[in-house]
C-alpha cells in the first residue's frame, strides 16, 4: 500500500537503470524535478513531506537550494545524496545524508526517518535524530539501535538539555534503584550511548562528563 506522503525527488538526467523514482514509487507518491526552479515551484505547489536531492546528478548548488528553503522558513526535511568519493557536507543545510552506493532499502529507511511523526516519538538536536518508539538513532548516514536502557538514558538527556544530571538521578530514573554505590552499569551504558551519537567518543560533542557531578547533554547552538 502506497503511503499518503508525497516525496519530491530532485534528480538530473540519468540512465534509466540508475533512476531512483522506481524504488520510491513502491512506497510513496512521487513528484520529480530536474532544475532548481522546477523544484522550488513543486515545493510551493505540493508541499512534499521530504525532499531528496541527488547531488551527483544535479547542475545547481544544493547549498543555495537549501538556503532558499531556510529563507522561506520551510521546515521540509531534505535528504542529500552524495557521491562515494565525497564526504558529507553538513554546511549544505540538509537534515540527513546518504552516500552512494546504497541499497534500495537503505534509501527507503532514510526517507521514513524524515517523515512527520508525533513530537512525543522523535527528538532532534543538531544532526541527531532519535526515534523513541524504534529506539533508533540517526546521525549523518549512520543508524544505530539502542537497548531499552540505553534508549531511556538518551531520552532523559535529550529532554534535559544543558542540565547536569547526577549519577544517582540517572540510576533511579533508568534502573529504579536507590543503590548507587556501584555505577559501573551506568558507565557501560553511557559508553554505548556515546558510540551511537558521537563521531569521536574520546572527544564528545553532545554527551559530556562533568567531574564529580554527573553528565550533561549539550545540543549544538543554533545559528541566528
Amino acid at each position: 500500500m502506497v503511503s499518503v506522503y508525497t516525496i519530491l525527488l530532485v534528480e538530473g538526467r540519468k540512465p534509466v537503470a540508475e533512476q531512483l523514482a522506481p524504488i520510491l514509487t513502491e512506497e510513496y507518491k512521487i513528484a520529480t524535478a530536474r532544475t532548481r526552479r522546477d523544484a522550488l515551484a513543486q515545493v510551493d505547489e505540493i508541499s512534499p513531506a521530504v525532499i531528496i536531492l541527488d547531488s551527483p546528478s544535479l547542475r545547481f548548488s544544493c547549498r543555495r537550494f537549501c538556503k532558499t528553503l531556510q529563507d522561506s522558513e520551510s521546515d521540509i526535511p531534505v535528504l542529500l545524496l552524495f557521491a562515494k568519493d565525497e564526504k558529507a557536507n553538513h554546511d549544505v543545510g540538509a537534515r540527513a545524508h546518504l552516500q552512494y552506493p546504497f541499497s534500495a532499502q537503505k534509501l527507503l529507511n532514510r526517507v521514513s526517518w524524515l517523515l512527520p511523526a508525533p513530537d512525543s516519538e522523535v527528538l532532534r538536536a543538531g544532526d541527531l535524530i532519535f526515534n523513541i518508539k524504534r529506539r533508533s538513532v540517526l546521525r549523518d548516514d549512520r543508524e544505530s539501535h539502542l537497548t531499552p536502557q540505553q534508549a531511556h538514558l538518551l531520552e532523559i538527556f535529550m529532554r534535559n538539555p544543558g542540565k547536569i544530571l547526577s549519577r544517582d538521578f540517572l540510576m533511579k530514573q533508568v534502573w529504579k534503584t536507590d543503590f548507587t554505590e556501584d555505577t559501573r552499569t551506568l558507565d557501560v551504558h553511557i559508553h554505548w550511548v556515546r558510540k551511537a551519537i558521537e563521531k569521536d567518543t574520546k572527544d564528545p560533542a553532545y554527551l559530556h562528563t562533568i567531574r564529580r557531578a554527573g553528565y550533561r547533554f549539550d545540543p549544538p547552538k543554533e545559528e541566528n
